[in-house]
């Protein structure tokens, strides 16, 4: 059976995997995140591997469509790169990189919570948070491809989303998240009002997150709102949805 190696990389740690044709994954790893030397460890962790035809790859910051990611926000020593082109060279198979964010949002929208959805949305509540937007199984990339980098946002005070969410290193009960969440929530269903929004992530799973999402998403601003907010049930979402563009679907 020919695989897609599906790698998803996270701010802490990278879960990779083969997938195939049916969308089964197989010979899952996962791995602490390197924060000094990320490439060099995902040619480490891609030489483990035999069987691929294809390596699709998640990362969490922006991606340019030809593959070269310019950042990455939670891990500081990564320089600018053509992570896809490198990759290809060292493996001399076809790469496909992306924002992980829009790689779960895609695996949700064709095979979890949104598969019934014409517009879904896709939050990864981790180290960062990723948002991810697809419209008819396809991701919505905005011209310059940031489309869904929301926690770059700028306030009024002149600091960004994500500075607030680094100084609250992390969260133990959901009342601690609400105002994060009401934030990012409230931008997401006025900016795109989508049909779903799939929660994912370490925090995403704090008892009482559905709920209170749920109440966040009814009668934003001015206005009456009423979009559903799920927690992803869909396992090794990040790897599939990094495996998806190489496969048909």
């Amino acid at each position: 059976m020919k695989y897609i190696l599906g790698i998803d990389v996270g701010g802490t740690k990278i879960a990779s995997g083969l997938v195939d044709k049916n969308y089964k994954v197989s010979k899952v790893s996962i791995v602490p995140t390197s924060q000094t030397d990320l490439i060099g460890q995902l040619q480490r962790l891609i030489a483990g591997y035999q069987g691929f035809i294809a390596i699709g790859l998640g990362l969490p910051g922006p991606v340019m469509p030809d593959g070269t990611v310019t950042r990455l926000p939670n891990l500081k020593a990564f320089k600018k790169a053509n992570v896809g082109k490198i990759l290809e060279k060292k493996f001399k198979v076809p790469v496909h990189v992306m924002n992980d964010a829009k790689a779960f949002a895609l695996s949700e929208a064709v095979l979890g919570a949104g598969s019934n959805f014409k517009v879904v949305c896709g939050v990864i509540l981790g180290t960062g948070i990723g948002v991810g937007i697809v419209i008819n199984k396809q991701i919505y990339r905005g011209k310059d491809g940031v489309a869904g980098e929301m926690e770059h946002i700028t306030l009024l005070d002149g600091r960004m989303i994500r500075y607030y969410r680094k100084m609250v290193k992390s969260f133990d009960q959901v009342s601690q998240a609400q105002k994060f969440l009401r934030t990012i929530l409230s931008i997401i269903v006025l900016s795109f009002n989508p049909d779903i929004i799939i929660l994912g992530g370490g925090w995403s799973k704090l008892n009482g997150m559905e709920r209170l999402a749920n109440q966040l998403t009814k009668n934003v601003g001015d206005y009456e709102t009423s979009t559903p907010v799920k927690i992803s049930k869909l396992k090794h979402a990040g790897i599939i949805g990094a495996a998806l563009p190489l496969l048909k679907h």
